[in-house]
């Protein structure tokens, strides 16, 4: 990273969607192929390291959703 200042993007509403998405599709796929791999479920140790990264994941989705909820309300009143 350049020691410069960076520029903060302009955030939009569909942005919290899209990232919820791309969210849940990561959810996903740590869930059916490596959370639920044969290896994994063997060996609890490792399978619980994956349980708390899914964990850390599921509570980025739900602030993701509550940034929303922020968002719209922040816009609606903007516009009344």
């Amino acid at each position: 990273m350049s020691s410069k200042k960076q520029k903060k993007n302009i955030i939009n509403k569909g942005h919290y969607l899209e990232l919820m998405d791309r969210l849940a599709v990561q959810t996903d796929v740590i869930h059916n192929y490596i959370y639920e791999h044969p290896l994994a479920e063997n060996h609890p140790d490792i399978q619980k390291k994956i349980e708390s990264a899914l964990s850390k994941l599921y509570e980025a989705y739900q602030l993701v959703g509550n940034k929303e909820d922020s968002y719209e309300k922040l816009e609606n009143n903007a516009h009344k």
